[in-house]
């Protein structure tokens, strides 16, 4: 038609899949590259599934998203089953998840805060709250904005009939039992009951008296760990490709996020429920300036089961390597020496003693 032919970028530009979706379903859309508080964060009435729920677009990426969702005292989520891969997290409250295959018995899991289950992918699942009087808020870290811009097509994202059995069926045996150490660092199971408890392994390359788990669970596509830094400890900075989110679950502490070149770090206070999203590149670092442990939930990269090959050993090498990489950390001695300096300051506010070993003296 005369007069319509787009003329310039504004002309071609719409909206992606995944932020018509979330428009669709009428809840508030979350951008930036950090959220200081999930918990208290404004959720919207969700006519789809009940309850209320918001979304997130962190980091300036459409690969990974967190759905943050709350249902009343007594309530209950209507069920869904999706193409993509979601793990849900406990924030608060108590509960219970039903899983099942069409044609299947079903299996019902019960949760409480601090709780961290993967629901197996395009079985269908509902979720109650077990409370008649207080609500619970959820928390997903999803897949969904890839799947719904791959596909361009939510009715076939939330319609698929096929069942990946190898992910989760009635029949497996011992599913919730499923609990293995494989090696240091990576465990594989179904369900834990309160991540901020579980036991974590020493990570000292990423710096003084800090520990991980890597977690694999429900075959899931999303990388996971659960991550803590010691009192009067702090994690050396390190940058990647956008997608990671970290939610801290426990403690109290502050986020540095820049930009190589820039004059100085954006500064993020931090606790229960704060989320770092960094973009591509931009370096982060997480900081425990309270009393006690300082423990972090991260969903990113790409599952256990499926790993990256030998791309995967390549960026690992990278990281301490060369600082040009992509994927690099930078040493606690190549570091601005004004991090230590104000991190030192704010433990002397709290009336904090412990300090790193001095640059020149022990693992650095």
């Amino acid at each position: 038609m005369a007069g319509s032919d787009p003329r310039g970028f504004d002309d071609w530009f719409v909206l992606s899949a995944y932020q018509r979706f979330v428009r669709q379903e009428g809840a508030p859309l979350y951008e930036g590259s950090a959220i200081e508080d999930l918990a208290s964060i404004e959720l919207a009435e969700w006519e789809r599934r009940g309850g209320r729920v918001a979304y997130t677009r962190l980091g300036d990426q459409e690969e990974r998203n967190l759905q943050v969702v709350e249902i009343p005292p007594g309530g209950t989520l209507k069920p869904e089953k999706h193409l993509y891969d979601a793990v849900m997290y406990v924030m608060r409250g108590r509960g219970a998840t039903t899983i099942w295959q069409e044609g299947e018995q079903r299996r019902t899991i019960e949760w409480s805060e601090g709780s961290l289950m993967a629901i197996p992918l395009n079985a269908w699942h509902q979720e109650f709250n077990g409370s008649g009087s207080e609500p619970c808020r959820l928390l997903f870290g999803t897949s969904m904005p890839h799947a719904l811009n791959l596909y361009n097509n939510s009715d076939f994202v939330f319609n698929c009939p096929y069942q990946f059995k190898e992910r989760y069926s009635y029949e497996m045996e011992r599913y919730l039992e499923t609990d293995k150490h494989w090696k240091q660092r990576t465990r594989e199971t179904n369900f834990i009951s309160d991540i901020r408890t579980m036991e974590l392994d020493p990570y000292p390359e990423r710096g003084n008296r800090t520990a991980i788990m890597r977690l694999s669970m429900s075959s899931t596509s999303i990388g996971m760990h659960v991550m803590s830094a010691s009192e009067g400890t702090y994690v050396t900075a390190h940058r990647h490709g956008a997608g990671a989110h970290v939610i801290v679950v426990a403690g109290e502490g502050y986020e540095l996020l820049f930009m190589e070149g820039e004059p100085a770090p954006r500064k993020v206070n931090a606790s229960p429920y704060a989320v770092v999203a960094p973009k591509h590149n931009e370096y982060h670092q997480h900081f425990n300036s309270g009393h006690g442990e300082y423990r972090m939930l991260a969903f990113r990269g790409v599952g256990i089961r499926y790993g990256w090959g030998r791309t995967f050993e390549i960026a690992r090498t990278a990281q301490s390597t060369d600082p040009n990489a992509e994927s690099y950390k930078i040493p606690y001695e190549r570091e601005d020496p004004q991090i230590r300096e104000d991190y030192y300051r704010e433990l002397e506010k709290k009336g904090i003693g412990l300090r790193l070993e001095p640059l020149d003296q022990g693992r650095s």
